[in-house]
């Protein structure tokens, strides 16, 4: 029936992307030689309201960028004309050559005005809300014109939240800039969390750009490991006021110097320290080791953990959360298929929600390759000790985002990142772990991972918006590939929603399966996330409980 076709579909889906996908882990590739030009503009000298920074920010990134080979286009206090003028200039440079690599930084005042986004050229006068959209310069246009231009690799980086930039003439009702999903190929980048204003700085450069210059620097730093840097730095130096954005769609790896190719042996090596060195700070209650861990490898394959367990240290020590904020739903009916479908699909406001006791999960297999139903399993969340989920009678164990630490056989994994707790529209991220079997025998698998899309998900528990994530994995001990992809709706639930699996040797698809949420009871005290599962099958208890398709 309807599950049945879906189980048809979605395993013709997974062959097709296996098929047509190289068969290596799915880790970008390091963007191909090619042009790089920028368009770097500082604006700072508006009537009402004057920045000290963005002038100087301007011409150092600029200085940075030549450094890095590219052809830039300094422009500084510029009027509305000169600043579309050379957005359009900047566009066509773009579609010369499809292996270019374009970089956009604006430094000066930007506001939002009906989740869109302006940019203030200095010869602004705005006395009321239609001043902003025909006096600003709307950054849908840069946004539009990197769409057209299909090149290589983008970075937009706005260093464009101040607080009230109008002076005593006027005042907005929202804060900062909109979000915004990336482009195909873009890395977009805030210097502050969506909703959020910016400090100017009171040293040579402003705060964010200031951190930015400093980490371009670094010879071989992968663009993402730059950013995540630079929002460390800032974070830590603002006492956590102001924490830098970025929402990005990158296929490719790109540095400003040098180059960051891949070496899994390297990997394998750097792996195996950062497990002893995380099991020794994954209790950490200062904030120190953790920042050197993070600074040392942001995209290591515990980065995520580290991240999760520094905001705890330093909430503990009282910084208060900054959240982005979201445009609201279109509709309930609006269904989002893939990135930049709608606004409010980029992320979800707020923290995710944990797990708590008493929570009751029910899943449901089905073989993707016989397309029948194998086992239906039951989890209650028995107890939280630690940064550890224990389930039913406690011998099922997962760390706080659900990923298996101990399952009721005897089998145990190190520390891994397949489930995180911040989600986010084109998010890239690794993972990597042990496996010991009660007979003492190991298995090791290595995912590469990313946030594909923000879809609608039915299922027999319901309806959900959901997060899907794509993995492609290897066992590195067999050569066995791995391809997973699962949904998660971690504004509704910890849990996850369902997951899909291929195992391939020597080419051919070997097994696949799919598990299922049929019914989720919330904890007591808490709301219902869905209701009672529709009559079935009947239940057929598993005896190592459900786990989420495991990678061997």
């Amino acid at each position: 029936m309807p599950h049945q076709r879906f189980a048809r579909f979605a395993l013709c889906l997974m062959l097709s992307l296996l098929a047509s996908s190289p068969r290596v882990l799915m880790a970008a590739e390091p963007t191909a030689g090619g042009p790089r030009v920028a368009l770097v503009v500082g604006n700072g000298a508006y009537r009402s309201a004057p920045l000290v920074n963005p002038a100087g920010d301007a011409r150092a990134v600029a200085e940075r960028l030549r450094q890095a080979g590219f052809a830039v286009t300094l422009v500084l206090d510029v009027g509305r004309r000169e600043l579309h003028e050379v957005i359009r200039r900047f566009g066509d440079s773009l579609l010369r050559d499809s292996r270019t690599v374009g970089v956009f930084y604006y430094a000066g005042h930007g506001v939002q005005l009906n989740w869109r986004n302006f940019m203030l050229p200095v010869d602004v006068r705005i006395r009321n809300h239609a001043d902003i959209a025909g006096q600003g310069v709307d950054l849908g246009l840069l946004l539009e014109a990197l769409g057209r231009a299909r090149n290589a690799l983008n970075l937009v980086i706005l260093d464009a939240c101040r607080n009230n930039p109008f002076g005593s003439d006027f005042r907005v009702d929202d804060r900062g800039l909109s979000q915004l999903d990336a482009p195909p190929g873009t890395l977009l980048a805030y210097a502050t969390a969506p909703g959020n204003t910016a400090d100017d700085g009171e040293g040579e450069h402003g705060l964010y750009t200031g951190r930015l210059l400093h980490e371009m620097a670094v010879p071989g730093a992968a663009v993402e490991d730059v950013f995540k840097r630079v929002r460390l730095a800032v974070r830590r130096a603002s006492q956590g006021a102001q924490i830098p954005w970025e929402s990005t769609s990158l296929e490719g790896d790109f540095s400003f110097l040098g180059e960051n190719r891949r070496d899994v042996d390297r990997e394998q090596k750097e792996f195996e320290a950062d497990l002893a060195a995380w099991n020794s700070l994954r209790e950490a209650t200062m904030p120190e080791p953790l920042e050197t861990f993070i600074r040392q490898r942001p995209s290591g394959k515990f980065a995520e953990l580290a991240q999760h367990r520094l905001d705890l240290v330093l909430r503990r020590k009282g910084e208060k959360p900054v959240y982005a904020s979201v445009a609201p739903a279109l509709a309930r009916e609006a269904c989002v298929p893939g990135a930049g479908s709608a606004p409010f699909a980029a992320s979800y406001p707020g923290a995710a929600l944990p797990f708590r006791p008493g929570e009751r999960y029910r899943y449901r297999s089905l073989d993707l390759l016989t397309q029948q139903e194998t086992q239906r399993s039951e989890d209650t969340v028995l107890r939280i000790a630690g940064d550890e989920v224990f389930f039913n009678d406690g011998s099922k164990v997962t760390d706080l985002f659900g990923n298996s630490v101990q399952a009721p056989d005897g089998t145990r994994w190190t520390p891994y990142q397949f489930f995180i707790n911040d989600y986010a529209l084109g998010k890239r991220w690794s993972a990597q772990f042990i496996a010991t079997q009660p007979d003492g025998s190991k298995i090791s698998i290595r995912f590469d991972l990313r946030v594909a899309a923000r879809e609608r998900i039915t299922l027999p528990a319901g309806t959900f918006d959901a997060y899907r994530i794509e993995a492609r994995g290897l066992n590195l001990a067999g050569g066995t590939e791995l391809e997973r992809r699962a949904w998660v709706a971690p504004e509704r639930m910890r849990g996850v929603l369902a997951s899909e699996s291929l195992v391939r040797k020597a080419g051919a698809v070997v097994s696949g399966e799919r598990s299922e949420l049929v019914e989720y009871r919330a904890a007591a005290g808490s709301a219902a996330a869905a209701g009672d599962a529709p009559p079935g099958a009947d239940e057929k208890k598993d005896g190592a409980g459900w786990r989420p398709a495991s990678a061997y």
